[in-house]
């Protein structure tokens, strides 16, 4: 059952690509793979429809953080939700990437399931936003405001 909805997923470590890749794709989403910051800011500018970023946090060249600061100051890219994975499970590494405006976070390991779930409650969540924010306009309300 394909949904049509693409995922992007960066990490420097090419196994866990295709761990998430072989989840994302059995769940039926379309999966586009960057193997780090920099060629995932490329793939942005250069595939349409990216509904989710799956990001690691720690990557050379540019890291998941490096790379969340770009997309969130990009009006382009800042409602598309970004969701973290990280080998750290301390309360104030998880915070600080809570902090900085992701949609949520896995600590590695994590199961194909929980990928998935959390995958689908983001692009849920995302489409509901969308929504909210095109009939706020078609009333001329700005988004967020209330009469």
């Amino acid at each position: 059952m394909k949904t049509n909805m693409k995922v992007l997923v960066v990490d420097d470590e090419v196994f866990n690509l295709d761990i998430m890749a072989y989840h994302l794709e059995g769940a039926g989403f379309e999966v586009v793979q960057a193997e780090d910051g920099v060629v995932a800011l490329q793939k942005l500018a250069s595939e349409a429809g990216i509904a989710v970023i799956i990001l690691d946090r720690r990557m050379p060249r540019l890291d998941g953080m490096a790379v969340l600061e770009r997309i969130k100051e990009n009006p382009a890219l800042n409602n598309i939700p970004v969701i973290m994975q990280t080998a750290a499970s301390d309360y104030e590494q998880i915070s600080v990437i809570s902090l900085e405006g992701t949609y949520g976070y896995l600590t590695k390991p994590y199961e194909g399931e929980e990928l998935v779930n959390l995958v689908r409650v983001a692009m849920r969540d995302s489409k509901q936003g969308a929504q909210i924010a095109c009939a706020a306009q078609g009333k001329g309300q700005k988004p967020g405001q209330t009469r």
